[in-house]
């Protein structure tokens, strides 16, 4: 199933697009992260199809081990629920202060908070 896979076009790569995102995008904040939700929309964008993450997480974080899976964990969760994702957004997490070790239903549910917060989970389909 390719659907479930983390792809190179899904991720966030170049300091031009976390800038543009800082900028235009929209903060959310939660327990200890920020995310940035921006919606695409110029004409040079229109090519991308995916919702696309990126992650940014500070020393102040914690250890490298820590960071690592906080890391491995939200990508985990955008992997198996970008289908629920609107597809013309790019979100960003970061964190830039000592967080808790959370477990990953906690994180989970923390993630998906942001995402009807900020309005990128997709519209469930009227069958009417």
């Amino acid at each position: 199933m390719k659907q479930f896979t983390f792809r190179k076009e899904e991720r966030l790569h170049f300091d031009k697009e976390f800038r543009r995102i800082f900028k235009k995008g929209r903060a959310l904040r939660n327990s200890g992260f920020t995310m940035f939700a921006y919606k695409r929309s110029e004409l040079s964008e229109s090519s991308i199809k995916n919702a696309r993450l990126g992650l940014v997480l500070s020393r102040k974080v914690g250890m490298a081990v820590d960071r690592n899976r906080i890391k491995r964990q939200l990508r985990e969760i955008f992997r198996l629920n970008k289908h629920t994702l609107r597809q013309d957004f790019d979100i960003v997490f970061m964190a830039r202060e000592k967080l808790a070790p959370f477990k990953y239903d906690k994180l989970q549910g923390i993630v998906f908070n942001l995402w009807e917060r900020a309005k990128v989970l997709k519209q469930p389909q009227s069958s009417i």
